[in-house]
């Protein structure tokens, strides 16, 4: 595991700019978590103390749980989030990427807003994410992804990673070696 109080850089490759997640961010993580689209296939979302936090969300104080959450995982040093922001459309917030772990092993998480899918961003976003834990210390992705989520599964082939028969509360482990 990392240190605590992780040092998150800003990345940018072609077309975007990956910066901490901040409240800065507020707007955008209510826009992300109030879609059911994107909340269709997350899974249980909580509060740094554990409370459930029901998605689709209804108002911005919610959504800045979710946010307070990677704020206090940085602190804590084992987790993070990235607010991916698209140059060509003014830094127009488009979703978010980080890692769920920071292990050896490190879990990577996803969440694009819709009118964003199928342009490439989050392949582009994940790219660099994982080129960034690569070396930082990880030997190993993995990502949780339910069965039904074809989308989030060509991604993750994309980049590189197979299903393996691992499965946690209905989601298939899918992983790769770096």
């Amino acid at each position: 595991m990392m240190e605590a109080t992780l040092k998150i850089p800003t990345l940018t490759t072609e077309r975007l700019k990956m910066e901490p997640i901040s409240m800065e961010h507020s707007q955008g993580m209510y826009d992300l978590w109030a879609d059911a689209d994107v909340c269709r296939y997350s899974g249980t979302v909580k509060d740094y103390d554990g409370n459930v936090i029901d998605t689709p969300v209804v108002g911005h104080t919610e959504s800045d749980l979710i946010i307070d959450f990677w704020l206090r995982a940085v602190a804590d040093g084992w987790g993070f989030r990235w607010a991916v922001l698209w140059l060509d459309s003014d830094e127009a917030f488009t979703g978010t990427v980080g890692f769920n772990s920071l292990t050896t092993c490190t879990e990577i998480a996803y969440h694009l807003l819709p009118r964003h899918w199928g342009q490439g961003i989050m392949t582009e976003a994940s790219e660099a994410a994982i080129d960034w834990r690569r070396g930082n210390g990880a030997t190993e992705i993995e990502a949780f992804i339910e069965p039904e989520n074809i989308p989030a599964i060509a991604l993750a082939r994309r980049l590189g990673m197979k299903a393996t028969d691992a499965v946690f509360e209905r989601a298939r482990r899918h992983r790769m070696s770096l």
